[in-house]
Parts: structure tokens; sequence; C-alpha cells
């Protein structure tokens, strides 16, 4: 049943992109939402055993929201500034060794949502490390904190393999 509504989700999706809810655009967007689903079977496969986690995912979205205006009125400084005053870096952080692939990578893309961040590389020996290039380096460590924040907060919100465990248990 799960698979049908996310298909059906995706087509409604593809139609909202296209604008027009002709007969080829549901079709289209119908085939390609199957084709992903037999493409990739096993990605829909956590959405069973993931719990939702309401509070946690509102302090998740709470802090991208949060970090992406403050993110955008300094960059908006910076570049309104007659001297800007930039120090850009890549840094290396150490994430829980437990997360999974789909939760590093939306860690990576919620990074890359906001201004002056953007993950380089995701390395997995001999530990999970993010290389993320930060556009205003003034603190490596304090840069090095929000991002293993973030990654506590995608953790708590939609799971790890000890976060699961915990809840299993509960």
């Amino acid at each position: 049943m799960s698979s049908i509504l996310f298909a059906a989700g995706l087509t409604v999706l593809w139609v909202l992109a296209w604008g027009s809810a002709s007969p080829a655009n549901i079709l289209s967007g119908l085939l390609i939402a199957i084709g992903l689903l037999v493409a990739v079977p096993d990605e829909w496969g956590w959405r069973g055993r993931t719990p939702i986690r309401p509070l946690a995912i509102a302090r998740f979205v709470g802090y991208v929201l949060y970090q992406s205006v403050a993110s955008n009125v300094s960059l908006t400084a910076q570049v309104l500034a007659r001297r800007p005053d930039l120090r850009s870096g890549v840094i290396a952080v150490t994430i829980p060794p437990d997360s999974s692939d789909a939760l590093v990578t939306l860690i990576a893309n919620v990074m890359a949502l906001t201004p002056g961040t953007i993950a380089l590389e995701v390395d997995r020996e001999p530990e999970t490390t993010l290389y993320v290039h930060v556009l205003d380096l003034r603190d490596p460590e304090a840069s090095r904190e929000q991002v293993r924040h973030l990654a506590g907060l995608a953790r708590a919100a939609f799971g790890g393999a000890a976060v699961d465990a915990g809840a299993e248990r509960s």
C-alpha cells in the first residue's frame, strides 16, 4: 500500500512540476514513478520500519530554517560590504558511524540548502567523515559543531541504528 501512495505522490509532484494535469503528464508521471519503484525497490523498504517522531522532526526543520535565515543574512552582509572579509576553507567532521547512507545524504543535501556550506565528500573509512566547504570559516570548531548538531537532529528525527533500537525498546 505504501508503494501505491508513494507512486501517487510522485505522480502528483510530476504533474505539479509540468503545471498541467493533462492525460499525457499524468501517464508519464505514473510511468516514471513505477519505473523508480522497480529500479530501486530496496530504498523504499525503510519507510515501514521508521517511527514517526514529530517533535524531533519539528526541531530539525526549525534548526534548518533558522540556519538558512542566519546564513542568508550573513551572506547578504558580506556581499553588500565594501570590503568583504571572507575566510573560506574545508573542514572534516566525523558523524556517528551507524548513520545510514540515506541519513548521510539527507545531512549533505540540507547543508547544500544553507548558503555558504556544501558537503564535498563523504568518507566511510575508518569512520564516517564529511568534508564540508564553509564560505565564512572564522571558527572551524564552531562550524564543526554546527554540522554535528545538524547530524544529531537528523538522527533523532529520521533514525539511526541506535535511535531505532531505543525506539523499539520503549
